[in-house]
């Protein structure tokens, strides 16, 4: 018993010394200033920035001592961090199997790649906030934006964190540079910059970090004798769980929505420094642990004590463990910036993964294809060998899928959509193969890979973005479509958690199994199968979720969300977590500016007052913002731009609209190897391009069910007399001639 008293009472010192050093242990960079300027040819043209006026230069010199004693002090701070980790694993405060923290992990599980690069930016952070205390705060008394904006003029290049830096780590050579593929982890795309949409970079700042202390502590109010009000208030203030089917959209809206942002986007939740293991914020019955017990990563989320929900079962705290550190590419110094696993590119990297172990172990190494398991003599994703790790199973024989995304099984409509891309590749790479017998394994891969993107990326951009933008937005993403060496495709952070995030308001609850009449044969509770995709097997089922897709009418989008995902998500017992007080305090742990900035930024009107929203709210909306925020500039970008009524004819409102159209545009621009491009070493054809645009979701449901005989020529609209289900047979819903690819040898 004494010992034990004695290792908690050094455990609670260590902890308030180390939270005393600086407030708060966690770390990073913003992100580094675009090296482009945009012309007017060349610019997304969706922001209006305005002029900030430039602190005048003060006479701050940090020397190459400066630095690297700053370096060595954090690496001190970052080190002692071991014995408080080493506590916890002795007081087992970790994450458990199964739990609705599983869940959540199993949703940003980080790569091994991720947790070594955050752990070096956690010292460049923390060699910031030292050097900002020594020459700002007590020389200078600067305020601390004015004296991050300073620091971030030096760099790391001179010090011992010199080989983490990004742009000493990637030099391309010609040959990738000039490979007819895309590399796998989105380097050498640039031929300026091979950094420019690589994996386990950073996301890109539309505006710059807003943090408390100018680099890492969640922001207050404005008026800063108030906290932030609790994302759960906020969720249950504003979600009224009401059902609004919309009339015109099918599910497959939200579906590709999410399949989507699971390429462009991957953010990883932090583990334990040292030890590796995970980290817990809150108890397991859902109280608040001992202060003794808190990891400095953990931002757990505070639930109201009268909750409508979670006061049934004595629960007040949502637990929530702050993304992982990215260092910036050009390895300066500054705020917070978090890493983004997957590549900035539309490429498949969720399909096909972005780092070589999870490459590897999905490839079969034979006629290109990928490995699958095999279930009633249908092909199937590859399966995990730990499903309890993967999955929230307690049993060893359910099957969980392994794809290049650890998200692969959050719910059977994503599983399904996984399942028939992975079969599309090997579909494609089968046929190729049979037309060119004299290719080997890497060529039918990388060929077979390069049309599977192609068709991604024109079904997105020709059929997914005319249903969620207008005309405004869409005629300047498809006027200013060529390549640009110039345009950063870096995945906005504002876009990644905020913007794509409003697509959650599409989910339904009850997810539909329909038979080939489209009729209704059953249907699943959305809040018993998350992480648990045993279902997409069922003789039967993988055809009647991709009919359900195409077939089943989505939620409006609007605030009012489904209590599978605000109470039940990643379920476990009574209760799970909430999504969308996990996304607003992700947007706080983020450093997203406030929703009026990035109206501002939108060349939406300036807001002073509540009732200055009421250009693109309702009178309501603004009441009810009114009674849980201190001030409008205090409105969280999540909330604010799922608060806006819909843009002309957009699905969103202006500045999601904005945000988003941004962010497509760029995706496409700045990549030098999108499927239009003539800007890539070996661009298709001009007959090759004809066959992709002929590319449809509707033709790859057909193509890769099991057993699918009709659907209508758009899925991402419901079945009428303009969109009638029609036979797969026919050629209103094009095939793709591979023929065309047939290559004969000299």
């Amino acid at each position: 018993m004494m010992m034990r008293r004695s290792v908690a009472m050094h455990l609670l010192g260590v902890l308030f010394w180390v939270m005393s050093l600086h407030s708060g242990t966690f770390c990073s960079a913003v992100a580094p200033t675009p090296r482009h300027k945009f012309t007017d040819s060349d610019k997304s043209a969706f922001f209006y920035p305005n002029t900030i006026d430039e602190h005048p230069q003060l006479k701050i010199k940090i020397t190459e001592k400066d630095l690297n004693n700053s370096v060595d002090f954090s690496i001190g701070i970052v080190n002692r961090l071991r014995t408080l980790e080493t506590n916890l694993d002795w007081s087992d405060i970790h994450v458990k199997q199964g739990s609705p923290s599983h869940g959540q992990l199993i949703d940003s599980e980080p790569e091994v790649e991720a947790l070594r690069q955050g752990r070096n930016a956690l010292i460049a952070v923390k060699t910031t906030l030292q050097l900002m205390n020594m020459h700002c705060v007590m020389k200078y008394n600067l305020r601390s934006r004015e004296c991050v904006k300073i620091i971030s003029k030096y760099n790391l290049i001179s010090t011992p964190l010199h080989s983490a830096c990004p742009l000493v780590r990637n030099i391309c050579t010609k040959e990738e540079l000039d490979s007819k593929y895309r590399l796998l982890d989105g380097s050498c795309n640039n031929i300026y910059d091979g950094l420019h949409g690589k994996a386990f970079t950073s996301y890109k700042r539309l505006l710059p970090a807003a943090y408390l202390d100018g680099v890492q502590e969640i922001r207050r109010s404005v008026n800063r004798k108030f906290a932030l009000p609790s994302p759960r208030l906020i969720s249950t203030s504003l979600c009224r769980h009401r059902n609004n089917v919309d009339n015109e959209l099918t599910l497959s809206v939200m579906q590709w929505s999410q399949f989507i942002e699971h390429d462009l986007a991957h953010t990883a939740t932090s583990k334990m420094i040292h030890t590796g293991n995970t980290i817990e914020c809150c108890d397991s019955d859902g109280s608040n642990l001992s202060p003794r017990y808190i990891h400095p990563f953990c931002a757990p989320i505070s639930v109201p004590d009268d909750d409508i929900f979670y006061s049934n079962y004595s629960v007040n705290c949502m637990s929530y463990v702050r993304s992982v550190a990215a260092m910036r590419s050009d390895c300066s110094l500054g705020s917070l910036e978090q890493m983004n696993q997957a590549t900035h590119f539309l490429d498949g990297s969720h399909i096909y993964g972005a780092d070589i172990s999870k490459i590897i172990k999905l490839r079969k190494f034979h006629g290109g294809l990928l490995h699958t398991s095999k279930n009633q003599a249908r092909d199937f994703l590859p399966v995990s060998s730990t499903p309890k790790d993967h999955c929230q199973y307690n049993s060893l024989n359910a099957p969980c899928f392994i794809s290049g995304d650890s998200r692969v099984n959050t719910h059977p409509q994503l599983a399904a959509m996984h399942t028939v891309w992975h079969r599309e590749h090997n579909r494609i790479a089968t046929e190729l193969g049979i037309l060119n017998p004299h290719w080997d394994d890497e060529m039918l891969y990388q060929e077979a890979r390069r049309l599977v993107i192609a068709e991604m990326q024109h079904i997105t951009y020709n059929e997914w973005l005319p249903v969620l933008l207008g005309k405004k937005y869409l005629s300047k993403i498809y006027r200013n479509d060529l390549y640009s060496e110039g345009v950063d495709p870096g995945v906005a952070n504002s876009f990644a958690n905020a913007a794509i995030r409003v697509f959650n308001s599409l989910i339904e609850d009850k997810v539909r199994l329909y038979l080939e009449n489209r009729k209704v044969n059953m249907s699943l509770n959305l809040r018993e199968h998350f992480n648990k995709p045993i279902t997409v097997e069922k003789p039967g089922h993988l055809d009647a979720l991709i009919r359900g897709l195409a077939t089943q009418h989505s939620q409006k989008l609007d605030m009012n969300l489904v209590e599978d995902i605000t109470s039940q998500l990643y379920k476990s017992g009574d209760y799970g977590f909430d999504i969308l007080s996990l996304d607003i305090q992700r947007g706080r742990d983020h450093g997203l500016a406030p929703y009026t900035h990035y109206r501002d930024l939108c060349g939406l009107p300036k807001v002073n007052e509540f009732t200055d929203l009421l250009d693109v709210m309702t009178l309501q909306t603004v009441e009810t913002l009114m009674t849980i925020y201190q001030s409008p500039h205090d409105i969280d970008l999540l909330v604010g731009g799922m608060s806006e009524t819909p843009d002309d004819d957009s699905l969103v409102g202006a500045t999601f609209s904005c945000i988003i159209a941004d962010q497509m545009l760029r995706t496409k621009r700045g990549d030098r190897y999108f499927y239009t491009s003539n800007e890539q070493p070996k661009p298709f054809s001009k007959q090759q391009l004809a066959e992709i645009q002929k590319a449809t979701l509707a033709r790859i449901f057909c193509d890769n069910g099991d057993d699918i005989m009709y659907m209508q020529p758009n899925v991402f609209k419901k079945i009428d007399q303009s969109n009638n289900l029609i036979s797969c047979l026919s050629e209103d819903i094009s095939y793709i001639n591979l023929n065309l690819w047939k290559d004969f040898p000299y």
